[in-house]
């Protein structure tokens, strides 16, 4: 076996495993992945190896099949399925790129299916009452979600420079996987930017350690302020919500596809619930065409 070659130095590393370190480099400079993906994928990786007090170059496929009994059996089939994507990537890196292992260990472990999701928006009278009760900055996040349709992390990662102001304002998005879309932003989201305080440059949110604030605090921020209102809902929902409402008003998910900034028009669906009233009058009038020709 060869040692992997870098054509960029990785950065130094004390107390996380040596091959981890490059891998995370390769993903980062040189696959480009983002910058979120990488830290998940790191944190999963970083608890494997904590697991089993060894070397993730030395891992047997039993060393795996232990760590997925203990720590992926009995979770949700999403978060079991990027568990173990999460460590299929790493050796498959390992052999195919540094090759630092012979064989892949992590394909005798189980990538669940998914269930088919079904949309699941946040109700009207939910986002009308939690707006009520929202200061300036959760008014804009909870708005960011519900009116253009962004994601946790796309939130934490707006920068002022981003808010482009036209006829019609558009807000610059830089999604999963580094996927970057346009955005247009409503006056009602407008508005409560100008209420939260708009400025010319810099991260359009800060966190307590006045750094610009995490995907993961924005999330458990949206979820908690939720919960204590006794409102039933989650953050992500305030995406179904957009989703479900530009579907509705357009009938056309090619757009909400890009809207959302989705690979795959399928996951789109999953997010965008159909109009009832709509699928009753169809039934009505299958009737009345039977009816018909009868």
């Amino acid at each position: 076996m060869t040692a992997a070659l870098h054509l960029v130095p990785p950065p130094v590393s004390t107390g996380r495993d040596p091959d981890l370190v490059d891998y995370l480099h390769w993903a980062r400079e040189l696959k480009g992945y983002a910058e979120n993906t990488v830290r998940i994928r790191g944190d999963v990786l970083d608890r494997l190896a904590e697991s089993v007090s060894a070397p993730l170059r030395h891992l047997t496929e039993g060393d795996l099949l232990g760590w997925e009994r203990r720590a992926v059996s009995g979770r949700s089939p999403e978060t079991r399925r990027a568990y173990v994507c999460h460590v299929r990537a790493f050796y498959a890196w390992a052999v195919d790129k540094a090759r630092i292992r012979d064989t892949n260990p992590a394909l005798v472990l189980t990538i669940p299916k998914i269930p088919r999701a079904v949309p699941r928006p946040m109700e009207e009278e939910q986002l009308r009452a939690a707006l009520l009760g929202a200061r300036p900055k959760m008014r804009v996040w909870l708005l960011l979600g519900a009116f253009c349709g962004l994601r946790c992390v796309e939130i934490a990662g707006l920068q002022w420079t981003d808010l482009r102001m036209s006829e019609q304002p558009t807000l610059h998005v830089r999604g999963k996987g580094g996927e970057e879309r346009i955005v247009p932003v409503p006056a009602v989201v407008l508005a409560a930017l100008d209420g939260y305080g708009r400025r010319r440059t810099g991260p359009m949110f800060y966190g307590l350690d006045a750094q610009q604030v995490s995907a993961k605090t924005v999330s458990h921020c949206i979820n908690r302020f939720l919960s204590r209102r006794g409102i039933d809902a989650t953050a992500h929902q305030l995406r179904h919500r957009y989703a479900t409402a530009g579907y509705q008003l357009t009938r056309d998910i090619r757009l909400m596809q890009e809207m959302l900034g989705h690979r795959d028009p399928k996951t789109t669906a999953r997010y965008a619930q159909y109009d009832k009233s709509h699928a009753a009058e169809m039934v009505r009038q299958l009737d009345e065409q039977w009816a018909a020709h009868g």
